[in-house]
């Protein structure tokens, strides 16, 4: 017996197709949909990975670059090759000089990819290594300052009395040459250390700055045309003329004369010196702040003597209390401030100074 083969039905071969039809569709816009998005997150991934304060660099296991959030590169060089996408980087912290010449730290971490391959960052440290130097070095120097201020009370009784005797000596022996300038010599000794007493007070006392606001500009040429510190020095004042800052006028002039003192000493045997002060405005923490540079071309300092310029009574100029920079470290700190040195033996120093802006009118 033969079998008849049922022929499907024209309407739901159409209506199978139509179904088929529109879930094609909707599976199409699906997936356009999901590439739109993830062409979005990956854009906003991007956009994220290039805003991140560090920068990062995908190695492949041949040492060849998948990824780096930094595609122009870094601005400058590392003072200890290699870079850190280069082979045989040492990790860790890494001192790395900008075009301008300002000194970084970067922190810098190497760990294995998911796929094989080297995950480097590299993190700008600069700050935080700067303040916890400052914080450490104000934790020695209020100790020393201590001790000082002891030995200081005790040395300024018998010093007293010295003076007045050398001073009644000098009375006595007016008409004895020989002897009177021994006296005198005698009586100009006492004198210096009777400063260097006061010098040291001054430096342990407790400071509570009065806070006004200075124009930057205005302020740091008052101080150079007052006390003629920049006679036959030619300078250049680049600090923007809307420049300030919140802190003690009388407190910060020592300060500003401390620290032109010596850059003007640095400069006694150099052909042609220059002194160059700049300003740039800085965002901290929400804060808005002015970063002051005090730049000469001067003899520089030495780095063995680089870490000890805030001690006191330790100074690379003969003659020196060593009280100056100690001086200015603990006015700086009063006004919660940052001070730091960069220098190198023959080519110059340069004196950074950053402190919170006046708040504007």
């Amino acid at each position: 017996m033969t079998k008849v083969q049922a022929h499907p039905d024209p309407r739901q071969l159409l209506e199978a197709f139509e179904a088929f039809t529109a879930a094609s569709e909707h599976l199409q816009t699906r997936y356009e949909a999901l590439q739109a998005q993830l062409g979005q997150l990956q854009g906003e991934l991007q956009t994220v990975l290039e805003a991140v304060p560090f920068a990062i660099w995908v190695l492949a296991e041949d040492g060849s670059l998948r990824f780096t959030n930094r595609p122009q590169g870094l601005e400058g060089r590392f003072l200890q090759p290699p870079a850190p996408w280069g082979p045989g980087s040492p990790g860790g912290q890494r001192r790395f000089q900008t075009r301008e010449g300002r000194e970084l730290i970067f922190e810098e971490e190497r760990r294995s990819a998911p796929l094989g391959g080297t995950i480097v960052t590299l993190r700008d440290v600069t700050e935080a290594v700067l303040m916890a130097q400052q914080a450490t070095r104000e934790d020695r120097l209020a100790a020393m300052g201590r001790m000082a201020a002891e030995l200081a009370h005790e040395i300024r009784n018998p010093l007293g009395s010295l003076a007045l005797f050398s001073g009644m000596l000098v009375e006595d022996l007016v008409d004895q040459a020989g002897p009177l300038e021994l006296a005198r010599k005698m009586q100009e000794g006492v004198g210096r250390l009777n400063r260097v007493v006061g010098n040291t007070l001054a430096f342990s006392r407790d400071l509570h700055p009065k806070l006004g606001t200075l124009a930057l500009r205005t302020f740091w040429e008052e101080v150079l045309c007052s006390t003629n510190l920049a006679e036959g020095v030619p300078w250049e004042n680049q600090i923007p003329e809307h420049a300030t800052w919140r802190g003690d006028p009388d407190l910060l002039r020592q300060v500003a004369q401390n620290l032109l003192q010596n850059a003007l000493r640095a400069l006694e045997d150099v052909e042609s010196p220059c002194l160059v002060l700049a300003a740039i405005e800085e965002q901290l923490e929400g804060r808005s702040c002015w970063h002051l540079t005090l730049s000469d071309n001067g003899c520089g300092i030495p780095e063995e003597g680089l870490s000890k310029v805030f001690d006191p009574f330790f100074s690379t100029f003969g003659g020196g209390t060593g009280l100056g920079l100690a001086v200015c470290h603990r006015i700086v700190m009063a006004h919660a401030g940052l001070l730091f040195i960069e220098s190198e033996p023959g080519r110059g120093t340069t004196v950074h100074l950053r402190l919170l802006a006046a708040p504007s009118a």
